[in-house]
């Protein structure tokens, strides 16, 4: 299915030109006809759908009475899409990725602006959808209700010209009904292509890793669930409060500004000054909304740590579920984990507080707006008929009905710079080069000579490791022999003395042995010793200081913890794999 993933992720075609718009849009260009009876090539019902279709989730019709019918299965279903593959998004985002960094630096690169490249055209879409919504739901009050209003209070009206204008009215709520729709469904696609395409880069990337010692295991699983789904809301609401292409940083800022100019506008010309006190209402309660938005990401970029270590405490907790039991230590490690557990719920308490606040002012802008405008005008002693009572009622409904999802844009926005941060470190963060080499005797399988190493990272690790492959070609030519000759299948210093200050600790101190073809060797020794810690070494996963570790052909390695994922027992041997029945 994503084998035209190619075709997808590039403007260059089979013969290396660069494609016409026509081209590259195609799929989505077809998708923009009303209705599509016939359309049954592509694999998936989504991608054959017509604009209504599409609009209104129809192509999700036979699938729920298939449900309905039949139980649904993973062989029932449709496949995915190849749009929407993790695959094909996360080549996508890579190369977008890529470029940035070069462009600019990894320290400079900006992930935000890279989403927004990610998902741009399908942005500015929606824009455009939410634009002609915003038109049809101006177009009726200020138009359609004012005209209907004056033709009910007018005796020599017409019926056709009342009935005409009712029709009118229902096309332009439909229409508005439909734009909305339109920019959800626009959105949620938007919102799984870019959840997909980050959280698979970011995954690629810490499998790259040969040891987590610059993460904890707490902030990979926060990243990969509550980051990658703050994203998901952030494609999904950002962009339906703004009718201008701004995205992510300042979209919420620039909220509905041409809706909020007609609507005063209007509003001026049909009750006269005292419509911009109803207006100014909206005006003040969009920097309330941001010095809240600013309160929230604060009490969430502080339940994050929080929610991090615990995390980790419970991986830790759960690991050493039989030490901690041997020794009587449940109590202890129940009452951190509760404190941490604390913390972390009066933080998330609090940003729950000013969220629900935030919510809440949302649906009585509307109605303080009107209240205030009116007492105001009658007490100017200004005459207020019904048309214009009404007009203006409904003009402040259609500015509640933009502002309405503002708040969730807003949280979505905050939450979302801390998750793009938070991702950013582990993109630019590189995997370090293999201190591992290959002895120079094929009869040798292992080789550690004078190997001193430890599991945190220096800050002139590279460095070091120019200078330990400069000396590598020497050493083997000045040392080779004696080391072969002196070295006993032994391992002598192991955690030895502490360096010099302000480099890390050493776990395994000045390691020498030599462990050739047909031989087999034993390590013992007490707990904390570093047994582990050496196996690790000969696996590539911790730091070298000095000395040469070398490995002549494949390591398989069985741990000692159990690991296994949800699945079959065919499954966790595959790992994948195609089955081959004979083997």
């Amino acid at each position: 299915m994503v084998g035209e993933g190619p075709y997808l992720i590039s403007d260059l075609d089979r013969r290396g030109r660069r494609r016409s718009f026509a081209e590259r849009y195609d799929p989505s260009l077809k998708t923009m006809i009303p209705v599509r009876p016939h359309a049954r090539l592509a694999p998936n019902p989504v991608d054959d759908a017509g604009l209504l279709s599409f609009a209104m989730f129809s192509w999700l019709t036979p699938m729920m009475i298939r449900s309905y019918k039949h139980t649904l299965t993973v062989d029932t279903l449709p496949p995915l899409s190849p749009y929407d593959s993790s695959d094909t998004n996360a080549k996508r985002f890579r190369i977008l990725w890529d470029e940035e960094v070069e462009r600019v630096g990894p320290e400079k690169a900006s992930l935000g602006r890279v989403v927004w490249k990610f998902q741009r055209t399908r942005v500015l879409m929606d824009i455009v959808a939410n634009i002609l919504c915003i038109i049809m739901a101006a177009l009726g009050p200020t138009v359609l209700i004012h005209q209907i209003l004056q033709q009910t209070e007018s005796t020599s009206g017409e019926v056709w010209v009342g009935i005409s204008l009712c029709v009118a009215l229902f096309a332009t709520e439909f229409t508005k009904v439909l734009f909305w729709a339109l920019a959800w469904a626009i959105n949620y696609r938007t919102a799984i292509r870019l959840k997909v395409a980050l959280s698979t880069l970011v995954f690629e990337n810490l499998v790259s890793f040969k040891t987590l010692t610059h993460i904890s295991v707490g902030e990979v699983l926060n990243i990969l669930s509550s980051d990658s789904y703050s994203l998901f809301e952030a494609a999904l609401f950002c962009p339906l409060p703004a009718t201008i292409p701004i995205l992510m940083v300042v979209c919420a800022v620039a909220t509905i500004p041409i809706l909020m100019v007609v609507c005063a506008v209007y509003a001026f010309f049909i009750l006269g000054p005292t419509a911009l006190i109803g207006i100014s209402v909206y005006v003040i309660f969009i920097p309330i909304q941001m010095f809240m938005a600013k309160l929230n990401s604060a009490f969430r970029r502080s339940a994050v740590s929080v929610t991090d270590k615990r995390v980790q405490t419970m991986n830790e907790f759960l690991t050493c579920i039989k030490l901690i039991k041997m020794y009587a230590w449940e109590k202890s490690f129940t009452d951190t984990i509760r404190d941490i557990r604390r913390r972390e719920w009066k933080l998330l308490e609090k940003a729950g507080f000013v969220q629900s606040g935030n919510s809440a002012l949302a649906p009585i802008v509307s109605t303080i707006a009107v209240v205030l405008t009116f007492t105001c005008h009658i007490l100017l002693g200004r005459k207020l008929t019904a048309p214009v009572a009404f007009s203006v009622i409904t003009m402040f409904n259609v500015m509640k009905f933009s502002i309405a999802v503002l708040p969730f844009s807003v949280k979505a926005v905050a939450e979302v710079n801390v998750s793009l941060r938070r991702m950013k470190t582990i993109l630019i963060d590189k995997s370090p080069p293999s201190y591992i080499t290959k002895p120079e005797d094929p009869d040798t399988v292992l080789l550690l000579a004078n190997a001193t190493l430890t599991w945190e990272q220096e800050a002139s690790r590279k460095s070091d490791l120019k200078k330990v492959q400069n000396q590598k070609k020497h050493f083997f030519k000045r040392q080779r022999l004696e080391a072969y000759r002196e070295y006993s299948p032994s391992a002598q210093g192991v955690a030895g003395p502490e360096e010099q200050s302000g480099s890390p600790k050493s776990v395994l101190h000045d390691i020498s042995f030599v462990v050739r073809k047909g031989k087999v060797l034993g390590i013992c020794g007490n707990v904390g010793s570093g047994k582990s810690s050496l196996i690790a070494a000969l696996l590539g996963q911790m730091q070298l200081q000095k000395g040469i570790v070398a490995v002549h052909g494949t390591l398989a390695y069985v741990s000692q913890q159990a690991w296994i994922f949800h699945g079959s027992v065919r499954e966790n041997i595959l790992f994948g794999e195609k089955y081959d029945h004979q083997r």
